[in-house]
């Protein structure tokens, strides 16, 4: 029982390392492949960069979602604003229903403005 908790606690630590390390290699990443004009894969490193500064902040906050400065019983935390079953299950529903009107919608809007603009006598 014991072996099992310190090999569960080596790998949090190694993923808590980890986290950072590979946050900072994808921020230098990014200038680096700019520079290199390679904006396309510049912008596809900058998507991990953000997602791996939330991923910190998360880790570094857990359990608390917003901390307050006036009385810490004020403090939001996951347990507080944690919802019922039932309510869940409702927004469940309504993304399922309602992510194939978003997904459509910009495939339409997508497909609509598409193209290069072109600028003559008609534009404003």
């Amino acid at each position: 029982m014991d072996t099992e908790i310190l090999a569960r606690v080596k790998i949090a630590f190694s993923i808590a390392f980890a986290m950072p390390f590979l946050t900072f290699l994808s921020i230098a990443n990014v200038p680096r492949l700019a520079n290199k004009k390679q904006f396309k894969w510049a912008f596809f490193f900058s998507c991990p960069t953000i997602v791996l500064l939330l991923v910190l902040v998360a880790v570094d906050l857990y359990p608390n979602l917003l901390i307050s400065s006036v009385h810490p019983d004020y403090t939001l935390d996951i347990y507080k604003a944690a919802s019922s079953t039932k309510t869940l299950k409702i927004m469940m529903t309504m993304v399922a229903i309602g992510t194939p009107f978003v997904l459509g919608y910009t495939l339409f809007a997508y497909k609509t403005f598409r193209g290069k603009v072109r600028l003559d006598e008609s534009s404003y």
